[in-house]
């Protein structure tokens, strides 16, 4: 997956980009450029010439993202369905069962958002490839 951004901070071999909106309007001069900025994203580069303003284009290994998406949107579901029909194969009644559901939905988000800040954010930071460097 490839995405730009503007260069806003470097430490050491750490470098902050404001990743720009991948739309049909990213590219229309029509609103201001903090419009188009999406949100900021940090990754390890051994890149020596990049300097802060600069805009880059990078890319992330399809397999990660792909596996990223799969994460977010399918073990939830799967989970929510899961703790219904163990809830409802106990003898629980049908609002317990819902509530039940939606306690498995928390704990998935719970437990991705764990394992997005101590296991995802390091493999990310690692498999970011500069392409492309426009100097401002």
């Amino acid at each position: 997956m490839k995405s730009s951004g503007l260069v806003k901070k470097i430490v050491g071999n750490k470098v902050t980009v404001s990743m720009y909106k991948e739309s049909a309007c990213s590219h229309c001069s029509k609103c201001s450029d903090s419009a188009k900025i999406a949100n900021d994203f940090t990754f390890i580069s051994n890149v020596d010439n990049i300097k802060i303003g600069d805009i880059i284009t990078f890319e992330m290994e399809d397999n990660q993202v792909f596996k990223a998406a799969i994460i977010v949107y399918i073990i939830p579901l799967i989970l929510m369905f899961l703790t219904y029909f163990i809830a409802s194969n106990m003898g629980l009644s049908e609002g317990k069962c819902i509530g039940a559901s939606f306690s498995g939905l928390v704990i998935a988000f719970i437990g991705i958002f764990f394992y997005d800040k101590f296991v995802v954010k390091n493999k990310m930071e690692k498999s970011v490839k500069i392409i492309d460097i426009e100097k401002r």
